[in-house]
């Protein structure tokens, strides 16, 4: 059966913070991943290239006369890295998964996941992997049956630490037991609410003329519940056949949505992922509408240096877009930007820290940085009455024949929009309750992987 060997935590530098126990190998097999891990991460900065999801490890066997292998998966949050030692019949997919239901885990219970939240709080992130990680198997994953074992870190739980009190819940609970494995018996709450948040990311690749070679678009819906009892909901959209590959979290009853193609579930107790989905493609008509903004981007290689130009359009009528950036690498040897952007005059926003006003006027700002040789330009946000916002401009390199990138990176974001057009028609709450609750639908839509080819 598979099995995740344990879990390794190393801080930006490549040095361990947290490593957990493994039984089953000799004591040099962590300290032989973290070894290789460095040193394939170093290679990858120097040779400019991406470090490969897994990477293999040459270990010692059990008994220590021989060698073996096994693979390493890991992810970068905040800085910080986190490695998964796995053996060689364990499919990857199973520990990104496992390490993806971790981290949101570690999000629920230290708020931000940095190196300084994670020395504070070893002891609470040691006593989540021995409950989510039983014999390198995944068994108490569900955040509300963690928390009836392991007390989040409040200032209570730091004052029972000086006392010298443990930190694990006292019996008085069986969460065990429960008929509902994640929700707790005698949910209570003086105000009675419950909030979805539908978000979507598209991915695109657009070539220099604007037109979409491909798009596919992803979503999640997030929910926070704060409901008394056991209430059971009915949760119907008005166009679900936008939704394919979906995957449900336990409460779902899977026959249900089957059936009916609505969602039907007894909620955990506050925020959890109620579905994740991918958007069925549309037609070859709708491809165009569906990704917002419109880019034509030109580009001329010269001895030394090139020009550049990149126009922006809006195609959205109902909504602005927000927070665009547009990321143009380079490449090796570019030391100096000299560029250009148009547009329409706006207002400046709001005010720093300083006093200093803050804001874009005239088609944006950008920036050059010559140690990354990526030039960004920025615009608070586009509408599509004005005048499309331009970039002209040209870059100096230390190259004869420079390469730049040959795509470059977009990114946006718009607040109560969708992609996919889903639509939440009606919430149902059935059960043994006697209240009317509060309810709540907010949409926000992000770009993805946008990609421009010159």
């Amino acid at each position: 059966m598979a099995r995740i060997d344990g879990i390794i935590i190393l801080d930006p530098n490549g040095k361990p913070l947290i490593s957990s126990h493994f039984p089953l190998h000799p004591p040099s097999y962590p300290s032989l991943h973290i070894d290789t891990f460095n040193s394939a991460r170093k290679k990858a900065i120097a040779d400019d290239e991406e470090l490969d999801p897994v990477i293999w490890v040459n270990t010692l066997s059990r008994g220590g006369g021989s060698m073996s292998g096994a693979g390493l998966c890991h992810v970068e949050r905040e800085g910080l890295y986190f490695l998964v030692p796995v053996g060689q019949e364990v499919n990857p997919l199973f520990a990104f998964s496992f390490l993806d239901s971790f981290l949101d885990t570690l999000k629920d219970y230290l708020g931000e996941i940095t190196e300084i939240n994670i020395k504070d709080n070893f002891d609470i992130i040691y006593m989540l992997i021995e409950e989510m990680l039983d014999e390198g198997h995944p068994m108490t994953m569900e955040t509300n049956m963690l928390k009836e074992i392991v007390l989040p870190p409040t200032l209570m739980r730091k004052l029972l630490n000086v006392a010298g009190v443990s930190g694990l819940q006292a019996p008085t609970t069986q969460p065990f037991t429960a008929p509902i494995p994640w929700r707790r018996p005698g949910v209570r709450h003086s105000s009675n609410e419950i909030y979805f948040d539908i978000e979507e990311s598209i991915d695109a690749i657009i070539d220099k003329r604007g037109n979409i070679l491909s798009s596919s678009v992803w979503g999640r819906i997030n929910c926070n519940s704060r409901l008394s009892g056991n209430p059971d909901l009915l949760l119907n959209f008005s166009n679900p056949k936008v939704l394919d590959e979906c995957a449900f979290h336990p409460c779902i009853r899977y026959n249900k949505w089957e059936k009916n193609r609505i969602l039907s579930f007894i909620p955990p107790d506050g925020k959890f992922r109620l579905l994740e989905y991918q958007a069925v493609p549309p037609t070859t008509g709708n491809v165009k509408n569906q990704l917002p903004l419109g880019v034509k981007a030109n580009l001329v290689i010269e001895p030394n240096g090139g020009r550049f130009s990149v126009t922006l359009s809006s195609r959205l009528n109902s909504r602005p877009l927000e927070d665009i950036v547009i990321s143009i690498h380079l490449g090796k040897g570019a030391t100096s930007v000299s560029a250009t952007a148009q547009g329409d005059r706006k207002p400046l926003g709001s005010r720093s820290e300083e006093g200093a006003a803050e804001g874009y006027v005239a088609g944006g700002n950008w920036e050059f940085d010559p140690h990354t040789q990526i030039l960004k330009w920025k615009l608070s946000s586009l509408v599509s009455t004005e005048r499309s916002p331009t970039l002209t401009g040209s870059f100096v390199s230390s190259e004869s024949q420079p390469t730049p990138s040959p795509a470059f990176e977009t990114s946006f974001n718009i607040q109560h929009h969708s992609f996919s057009n889903l639509r939440v028609d009606q919430l149902k709450v059935q059960g043994d309750v006697m209240y009317k609750p509060f309810k709540g639908v907010r949409q926000l839509a992000r770009s993805g992987k946008v990609e421009v080819r010159w």
